[in-house]
């Protein structure tokens, strides 16, 4: 059937298109999940206390008794110790690690990642066959004598293995422990008198042993305490993370269910077939349709469906030009595209923007308008075959090619205040031409700032700069990230004379790191330097200009933009005063 459609399609007539992108191979059509008789019901955070010292989250079996550590001679360094720390590790493989005295105080620290900690899976008995059970163990060699000393001497001791990040918090920590010394021999034991009786917290208020809570969206958190009668606890913070499910057929034996998403993934990775950067496939039971996805943290979020009725066949599948565009600036796009043989396409009833027309045998040219800017759009033919109607879709993400900022400049020590505007156009295809070295990699941009002060010791200019800009990754602006080159043309305006200087210019432009986050969706690092210019009455000798700034996003299309600047220009003839001036800006930008 495939190579049937490829013949068909490698002898279609293109269909001119606003937009194209190249691929390697035909582009199928995604049968939604819940479009398509597939009821995607709301992820869980599930737990269950199985007694006095196991607890069950997600998949993952956890015996609070095994959060422990040794301590031992060391082999390589005599008069010196190993401590060998152990705990369950299907929730936390990596992160920190501290040993805390009776007073709460860590008397050791170490960080745990990949490549020191050893993993081991655990193998359970049948009738927890379904579970997941993992064991880490961490050695750190030679300890000097003065710590096992204080150890020996404290009332008793805490484990714990943590990770904090933006939305999650998880801490496993062990019961009280303390270190026996007998005969030579030393021994990490449990306190026995500090017995507690075993609960579960949710959100801080104190639940029954066994639950589910449900989520639908990323605003809903879930704060999970569980502490077991040996005085361990487990910690969770954590959210659920988003997946669509944009495809769902029934395997040829109609056995299995084969479900193709992107976002959040599954926790048992030995089974998804990963498609690409986002995109990942797993194959489900029909009988029981339920699998565990990553939730923040790597936390198992229980994931289930709900058959409504027939569903589609990889057979009923249609597919579009390998040339089709994924990504434009258009507001129409057209594609060329073929059905299998004993289906039929449309366009459904409800897509007024949308018109189909048969080329030739099962081949058929689809035409989309009213793409919205700024957002992904799916758009969906109606599929039917052997009396039955499925829907397939399409994705497209449309960009804003322009942007306007509007806003104002200080700069000392001269003192003077410019008023700034500012227009962007990223096209995209550079000089009409569609192919990769022009295809969403070039813009121009005008910006212009007037003074709206003055000093009698600096020079009275107007700058209005003219910008080739070029990404060096194919892209969106302030969408995706990217470094980049400039050619800089910059009108230097007196009160009755001018010049034009020329240069060069790079730019950066990424997402901030963590802790800059809460001040900025966008960060812009950009260099401007001028060789010489041309000009009668004067000229720029030379010139440069290092700008930094943040974009902080509040809607779709509006952002708040603030930066610090510095600039040196020389002139000739020397202007009164030529100091570097430090520049703080602000401005609306607006993208449409």
């Amino acid at each position: 059937m495939k190579s049937a459609l490829l013949a068909l399609l490698s002898l279609s007539i293109a269909l001119p298109v606003a937009a194209q992108t190249r691929t390697s191979r035909l582009k199928p059509m995604y049968f939604q999940a819940d479009k398509n008789n597939l009821q995607v019901l709301p992820q869980r955070f599930e737990y269950t206390l199985m007694d006095e010292n196991r607890l069950k989250v997600g998949d993952i079996l956890i015996d609070t008794t095994e959060v422990t550590f040794q301590v031992e001679p060391s082999p390589s360094k005599k008069g010196s110790y190993r401590i060998r720390f152990s705990w369950p590790a299907g929730l936390i493989k990596d992160g920190e690690l501290a040993v805390k005295n009776n007073s709460g105080k860590a008397i050791f620290n170490a960080v745990l990642d990949k490549n020191n900690v050893k993993v081991t899976t655990d193998t359970l008995p049948a009738e927890e066959g379904d579970l997941r059970s993992e064991k880490a163990e961490f050695v750190v060699e030679e300890i000097e004598n003065s710590l096992v000393d204080d150890m020996k001497y404290l009332p008793f001791m805490t484990f714990c293995i943590y990770r904090e990040s933006e939305e999650t918090r998880l801490y496993l920590c062990s019961n009280e422990l303390y270190l026996s010394s007998q005969q030579g021999q030393m021994a990490v034991k449990a306190r026995t008198s500090t017995k507690k009786a075993s609960q579960i917290e949710i959100n801080g208020k104190v639940v029954g042993n066994q639950g589910i809570i449900y989520l639908n969206d990323r605003s809903e958190n879930v704060a999970f305490k569980a502490a077991t009668r040996s005085g361990a606890f487990l910690e969770i913070e954590t959210r659920k993370k988003d997946v669509d499910f944009k495809d769902v057929v029934v395997s040829d034996d109609g056995e299995n269910l084969i479900l193709t998403a992107s976002g959040a993934e599954p926790v048992d990775a030995k089974k998804v077939k990963k498609l690409s950067a986002t995109d990942w496939q797993i194959s489900l039971p029909k009988s029981r349709p339920v699998l565990y996805l990553k939730g923040d943290g790597d936390i198992p979020m229980r994931q289930e469906f709900y058959i409504r009725g027939q569903l589609p066949r990889e057979k009923n599948r249609p597919y579009l030009s390998n040339r089709s565009a994924v990504r434009t600036y258009s507001s129409s796009l057209s594609f060329a595209g073929v059905a299998p043989e004993g289906v039929t396409v449309k366009v459904l009833d409800t897509d007024k923007a949308a018109r189909l027309e048969g080329t030739k045998k099962n081949q058929f040219a689809w035409t989309i308008d009213d793409i919205p800017a700024g957002v992904e759009n799916r758009r969906y033919l109606a599929v039917t075959t052997d009396s039955h109607t499925f829907v397939a879709g399409n994705d497209v993400f449309r960009g804003q090619p322009f942007g306007l900022g509007l806003g104002a400049r200080y700069q000392t020590p001269s003192g003077i205040a410019f008023g700034t505007v500012e227009f962007q156009w990223w096209i995209e295809n550079f000089l009409w031409m569609n192919s990769d070295w022009t295809r969403f990699h070039w813009g121009l941009s005008i910006e212009r700032q007037q003074h709206l002060t003055e000093n009698d010791d600096t020079a009275k200019v107007d700058l209005t700069t003219v910008e080739l800009m070029w990404r060096a990754h194919e892209g969106f602006n302030l969408v995706d990230a990217t470094w980049g080159l400039t050619v800089p043309l910059q009108m230097v305006a007196g009160e009755s004379s001018s010049a034009t200087a020329y240069g060069l210019g790079a730019y950066i432009i990424k997402k901030p790191g963590r802790w800059l986050r809460p001040f900025m969706d966008w960060s812009e690092y950009k260099l401007q330097y001028y060789a010489g210019s041309s000009g009668s009455d004067f000229k720029v000798k030379s010139a440069y200009n290092l700008k930094a700034q943040a974009y902080l996003q509040f809607s779709n299309q509006w952002y708040w933009r603030y930066g610090v600047d510095l600039s040196d220009y020389k002139f000739d003839p020397s202007a009164t005063k030529e100091d570097m001036q430090i520049g703080l800006s602000t401005s609306l930008y607006w993208k449409f």
